[in-house]
């Protein structure tokens, strides 16, 4: 690696430095420090992992911005579970007072649906669904469990949530 490249002992002091500034920024845009804790870290072991490292001319920058980035996405991430949990809620509330028969056909329907977006998904992003969604594990979980970062968790899950919300508004 290049002189000019950024050492480990230099992100690491980066890190010390720069992550009480960071982590209140994060909080603000992602409304609590759990989830802010969560994006520094991983934004962090990132750089850390990060082998091509000679591209980078402001570090400090560079970090905030990977983290900035993270955090978008995770809030995305968040969206789309909003949005999947308000069509479930709003279809349950539609069809509640429904007579039994054709209550029954729309459930029947609908999990027929679902089923053909799951079975449609690569098999990786429909095992990620399922762990989360049947089994409550966690993304760290998940990500342990499937040899995967939690961000790749993240991105299974946004697809197959995705497939799934598509699914229930045919």
């Amino acid at each position: 690696m290049p002189d000019s490249a950024p050492k480990k002992a230099e992100i690491i002091q980066l890190y010390d430095d720069a992550s009480p500034e960071l982590r209140r920024v994060l909080e603000r845009k992602l409304g609590n420090a759990a989830d802010a804790e969560e994006i520094l870290q991983d934004a962090f072991e990132k750089l850390l992992r990060l082998s091509d490292r000679q591209h980078i001319r402001d570090l400090r920058r560079y970090f905030f911005t990977m983290a900035n980035n993270m955090a978008l996405n995770a809030l995305q991430h968040r969206d789309v579970e909003h949005r999947y949990r308000a069509s479930q809620s709003a279809r349950h509330d539609e069809h509640q007072d429904a007579p039994g028969p054709d209550r029954n056909l729309e459930a029947n329907e609908s999990l027929l649906r679902v089923q053909v977006a799951l079975a449609a998904l690569p098999e990786r992003t429909r095992h990620v669904f399922l762990l989360y969604r049947s089994d409550g594990l966690s993304y760290r979980e998940i990500a342990a469990q499937l040899g995967i970062s939690r961000k790749g968790v993240e991105y299974h899950l946004r697809r197959a949530v995705a497939a799934v919300v598509d699914a229930m508004q045919e």
